[in-house]
């Protein structure tokens, strides 16, 4: 599909309110037909927390988790996005992401038709258990937002996206993303 020009600086405008930290609701994508598009590549710079953390909730989380990698973090947006790849392993890959079924649902039927979006991560910093990177999320299109903080959680030994993250990328397809 193909969006006006005005629906395409709506977008920008949109995505870089996200960015400065403003989470607006129903952010505009950025749309095509075309069904083409390549993997963005990653560069990191990662440091990590020192010490372990007690987190109050009764499990011993031992020594700070192994620094995620860009391309990991990149994968894991990538395969949120990949309408290919089943809810049923979405809701792993988001924190608290069986609460977000029926918008992951939602988002794979609009992806059947909107494929190519690719991902750039980097500047990956790690405070505990929490993974903060810049993203820059590209249509297929082309059109791109600019670079804005993503973040991730450490849970069950892998990074997850955190449920904001989740919320900026249901925002793009234009799904409304309730904070739970």
């Amino acid at each position: 599909m193909h969006l006006p020009a005005r629906t395409l600086r709506l977008s920008r405008v949109a995505a870089a309110a996200v960015a400065a930290g403003a989470l607006a609701l129903g952010l505009t994508a950025c749309g095509s037909d075309d069904d083409t598009g390549t993997a963005a590549t990653s560069s990191v710079a990662a440091t990590t927390g020192e010490s372990a953390h007690d987190h109050g909730d009764g499990h011993d989380h031992g020594d700070t988790a192994d620094a995620p990698t860009a391309q990991s973090l990149q994968s894991n947006l990538e395969q949120i996005t990949n309408p290919d790849v089943s809810v049923d392993d979405k809701v792993n890959l988001i924190v608290d992401g069986e609460k977000r079924r029926d918008l992951l649902e939602q988002l794979n039927a609009k992806l059947q038709t909107y494929r190519g979006i690719t991902y750039q991560v980097a500047d990956v910093t790690v405070d505990g258990e929490t993974a903060t990177a810049q993203t820059t999320i590209t249509s297929p299109t082309g059109h791109g937002a600019p670079p804005m903080p993503m973040t991730w959680q450490h849970q069950d030994d892998t990074w997850k996206l955190s449920d904001a993250g989740a919320c900026v990328l249901l925002g793009f397809a234009q799904i409304p993303c309730a904070h739970v």
